[in-house]
């Protein structure tokens, strides 16, 4: 979607390191995701520059949200129309850089 309205410098911020090796990894073994991998790995691909790094799920609450939602979508690609009211309160956390303590 990044490449398809003209952006060519994407940070991808992910919070699980495991997703993060399994993208970025030449490793060519099948397993459930591998259509979508190689899929991601064509993408990256073309001309652009893709940062893909790790980051805590507190500090992305956005992407916390939409992980959250995928796990109850189908496995593939999806487009929401509009914004899901839940997700414009996360959005202003997030703009406003608003953190919150990781426990561990």
């Amino acid at each position: 979607m990044a490449w398809k309205y003209g952006y060519r410098k994407v940070l991808l911020q992910l919070d699980s390191t495991t997703a993060i090796n399994i993208l970025t990894s030449q490793d060519q073994t099948e397993h459930r995701y591998h259509n979508l991998v190689l899929q991601f790995q064509r993408l990256l691909q073309l001309n652009w520059e893709v940062r893909i790094s790790h980051i805590y799920r507190e500090g992305n609450k956005v992407a916390d949200f939409l992980a959250n939602k995928g796990h109850s979508a189908s496995i593939g690609f999806h487009v929401f129309e509009s914004s899901d009211p839940g997700l414009n309160f996360w959005i202003l956390y997030d703009v406003l850089g608003i953190s919150q303590s990781r426990l561990i």
